[in-house]
């Protein structure tokens, strides 16, 4: 009597191998989507916290500026008219506002769009007028971010030379003249292409840091812009006050200090707006009035909010409305030579150090004010 061997045969072997291919390429479906599903998470988280934080940082802006004073601003157009007319070649003497809503003429930004472009990645104007991004340029008593925040603080910074790092201190950058506190500006720029640009220049973060420097932007395809706040030097301010082109992404001095404070915006618009009442009719709706372009030197031009609304890559939405606070800086002209004993130079009093705000604190010292005021009541 023969005994037969048992063991599958080739159509077992085949439904086998389909049936085990199945369940391997459902679990590594269910792995791949899972893993979407967690970056996806992680970045709306990000961009939830970077908004959170950013939301912070322009309330406190625009409710601690520090504006111009109405008889300080007469007197200086009045050292300028001439028989009650300024010309148009004095008026780059005048203060610089102190509050600028404008669109962002910076050639770069072209640039970097273009790169982004031959990255895969094509990104719309995010603030929809078809002009680019929009800037808010602002004098506040102190810098509104943290040295934390800064991209590359200066003890994470290695670089290959001496020479480079001296050239990424601005400390040596003139300040303008009469300015009180700290002139800065947010801007939009594609995410990664400053980081790009910063890292051109040699400077990369050391290693062995913790916590790691926040640079992953810098090398993957674009996700869409980034909003940024610097500070604005004397070279920016007098070329941006005579008109005269002024790239700062081509200038790596100006560029140490400026701190990345959301990623990955999609849409971004800001407008200075009023809303007001019919004198004549007080049921009547609010009368409210939007302007993405805007200027305010002192609290006569102020607009009664600023607003800003922002879309994100990862879903996140924000619809923000800030009021407006300020403080009137002292702008102290010191007497001259002839009416006193050791008099100081124009601007600066009397024991005040060069490039020192009143007050003794140094570049970043509070101003004194001599009133403070809200415009909650425009409403």
């Amino acid at each position: 009597m023969s005994t037969r061997r048992g063991g599958f045969t080739l159509l077992e072997m085949v439904l086998a191998t389909v049936v085990g291919s199945m369940v391997l390429l459902a679990c590594f479906s269910l792995f791949v989507s899972m893993s979407k599903v967690e970056r996806s998470m992680n970045r709306a988280s990000r961009q939830m916290e970077e908004l959170a934080v950013t939301q912070q940082i322009l309330r406190k802006s625009f409710m601690t500026m520090t504006l111009l004073g109405e008889q300080a601003l007469e007197n200086a157009m009045s050292e300028v008219a001439v028989d009650g007319v300024i010309p148009e070649s004095a008026r780059p003497s005048l203060p610089r506002p102190r509050l600028i809503v404008a669109f962002d003429d910076a050639p770069s930004i072209g640039m970097m769009m273009t790169n982004a472009e031959l990255d895969g990645v094509r990104l719309e104007d995010p603030a929809g007028f078809g002009i680019g991004p929009q800037r808010i340029e602002i004098v506040l008593p102190d810098k509104p971010v943290p040295e934390s925040m800064r991209l590359f603080p200066p003890q994470w910074v290695s670089s290959p030379g001496d020479d480079l790092l001296a050239a990424f201190d601005p400390s040596g950058i003139g300040r303008p003249e009469n300015e009180s506190g700290v002139r800065g500006v947010f801007e939009l720029r594609p995410d990664g292409a400053r980081e790009r640009v910063i890292e051109g220049y040699g400077i990369t973060p050391a290693t062995g840091l913790e916590p790691r420097p926040l640079t992953p932007a810098a090398r993957s395809v674009p996700d869409g812009w980034t909003l940024w706040w610097r500070p604005v030097y004397g070279a920016e301010y007098e070329a941006r006050q005579y008109d005269r082109p002024y790239d700062i992404d081509t200038i790596p001095a100006m560029l140490e200090e400026a701190v990345p404070l959301v990623r990955g915006i999609r849409t971004m618009r800001v407008y200075a707006f009023a809303a007001e009442e019919d004198p004549e009719n007080p049921d009547a709706p609010l009368n409210v009035q939007r302007w993405p372009e805007y200027e305010s030197t002192t609290t006569e031009d102020l607009p009664g909010y600023v607003g800003l609304e922002i879309e994100t890559t990862g879903g996140m939405y924000a619809d923000w409305v800030f009021e407006m606070g300020w403080s009137l800086a002292e702008e102290t002209s010191a007497t001259t030579p002839g009416e006193g004993e050791g008099a100081a130079p124009d601007g600066q009093q009397p024991g005040q150090q060069p490039g020192q705000q009143p007050g003794g604190g140094g570049d970043n010292a509070t101003p004194q004010p001599d009133r403070t005021g809200r415009f909650g009541d425009r409403t």
